[in-house]
Protein backbone atom coordinates (compact mmCIF):
# COMPACT_ATOMS: atom_id res chain seq x y z
CA UNK A 1 0.00 0.00 0.00
CA UNK A 2 1.30 3.46 -0.81
CA UNK A 3 0.22 6.95 0.21
CA UNK A 4 -2.13 7.20 -2.76
CA UNK A 5 -4.39 4.49 -1.33
CA UNK A 6 -5.50 6.85 1.44
CA UNK A 7 -7.93 9.75 1.54
CA UNK A 8 -8.28 12.48 4.13
CA UNK A 9 -11.30 12.70 6.43
CA UNK A 10 -12.68 16.07 7.49
CA UNK A 11 -15.29 16.93 10.14
CA UNK A 12 -18.75 17.34 8.66
CA UNK A 13 -19.54 20.33 10.91
CA UNK A 14 -16.37 22.44 11.20
CA UNK A 15 -14.31 21.05 8.29
CA UNK A 16 -11.32 20.24 10.56
CA UNK A 17 -8.91 17.53 9.38
CA UNK A 18 -9.45 14.29 11.36
CA UNK A 19 -7.14 11.79 9.70
CA UNK A 20 -6.68 9.42 6.78
CA UNK A 21 -8.49 6.21 5.87
CA UNK A 22 -8.30 3.72 3.02
CA UNK A 23 -9.56 5.12 -0.25
CA UNK A 24 -12.43 2.65 -0.67
CA UNK A 25 -13.73 3.04 2.94
CA UNK A 26 -17.00 4.91 3.50
CA UNK A 27 -17.61 7.17 6.51
CA UNK A 28 -20.96 8.88 7.02
CA UNK A 29 -20.97 12.28 8.77
CA UNK A 30 -17.54 12.15 10.50
CA UNK A 31 -17.09 14.44 13.52
CA UNK A 32 -13.97 15.70 15.24
CA UNK A 33 -13.57 15.53 19.02
CA UNK A 34 -14.85 19.04 19.67
CA UNK A 35 -17.98 18.57 17.56
CA UNK A 36 -18.74 15.09 18.90
CA UNK A 37 -18.40 16.09 22.56
CA UNK A 38 -18.66 19.87 22.85
CA UNK A 39 -17.55 21.40 26.13
CA UNK A 40 -18.59 24.90 27.21
CA UNK A 41 -15.98 27.63 27.66
CA UNK A 42 -15.12 29.60 30.81
CA UNK A 43 -17.41 29.61 33.85
CA UNK A 44 -19.93 27.29 32.25
CA UNK A 45 -17.26 24.59 32.03
CA UNK A 46 -17.16 24.11 35.84
CA UNK A 47 -20.91 23.68 36.13
CA UNK A 48 -20.90 21.28 33.15
CA UNK A 49 -18.19 19.07 34.67
CA UNK A 50 -19.84 18.97 38.11
CA UNK A 51 -23.25 18.06 36.74
CA UNK A 52 -21.75 15.45 34.42
CA UNK A 53 -19.87 13.59 37.17
CA UNK A 54 -22.06 14.35 40.20
CA UNK A 55 -24.78 11.69 40.20
CA UNK A 56 -26.23 12.59 43.64
CA UNK A 57 -28.98 15.12 44.18
CA UNK A 58 -26.69 17.59 45.94
CA UNK A 59 -25.39 20.51 43.95
CA UNK A 60 -21.75 21.45 44.50
CA UNK A 61 -21.77 24.70 42.53
CA UNK A 62 -24.21 27.40 43.66
CA UNK A 63 -26.44 28.81 40.97
CA UNK A 64 -26.01 32.50 40.27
Amino acid sequence: MNIYDMKSVRCSQCDRFIGEIEYDAVVMMPKCGKCANPMPEGDDKVRYIVTKFNKSGKELVPKS
